[in-house]
């Protein structure tokens, strides 16, 4: 019997030291000490400047895109809330056409994309709005493919004319008229 109480002595020694040593062992410089509320993060500045409204396809129908880029048969294969493609005969073959509207995105990364990719990009105003365009050359048809962002606070829209054969107008005459009558279109 004094064995068994010898030994029940001890356990319940190490289960008291146990007790005492865990929390002092979990408690460190670094730890916090008290109960813990979580910390509010302030959001981020949601200061955003959005631009005027854009209605469905910039507010050009099907009839005014294929006037003004003299292809006929252009079928409006996509056509969302922010943007519209229009495509010769529905085929991806041909030339391509769009419309897209960036609400809350910045103009300067597209821009810094076509300055990567495109022949050559400039400054341009339409209708008193700042913004650039972008130009493709290919060596057999010339100035084939044109698009033009105007930003608009922190929205932007961006019009892009790609031919594929000649004849065709000039891409940007066309990429300019269309941005000047979505421009005009916007509430």
């Amino acid at each position: 019997m004094h064995g068994v109480t010898h030994r029940m002595r001890a356990i319940r020694c190490l289960t008291l030291a146990a007790a005492v040593v865990i929390p002092l062992a979990a408690c460190s410089e670094d730890a916090p000490s008290g109960p813990q509320v979580p910390q509010d993060t302030p959001a981020p500045s949601q200061d955003v400047a959005h631009g005027p409204f854009f209605p469905e396809c910039g507010g050009i129908s099907d009839q005014e895109v294929i006037k003004q880029t003299r292809v006929p048969g252009l079928v409006n294969t996509a056509k969302t809330s922010v943007g519209c493609q229009w495509l010769a005969g529905g085929s991806i073959l041909g030339p391509h056409f769009s419309f897209t509207w960036f609400r809350g995105s910045p103009i300067g990364r597209e821009r810094k994309t076509m300055e990567l990719s495109r022949t050559s990009v400039e400054d341009i105003e339409i209708e008193g709005h700042d913004g650039f365009m972008g130009i493709s050359d290919d060596p057999t048809l010339g100035t084939n493919l044109c698009e033009i962002g105007i930003q608009f606070g922190d929205d932007f829209i961006e019009w892009s004319i790609s031919y594929t054969s000649q004849p065709f107008p000039d891409p940007c005459e066309v990429a300019k008229e269309l941005t000047r009558q979505s421009i005009v279109n916007s509430e």
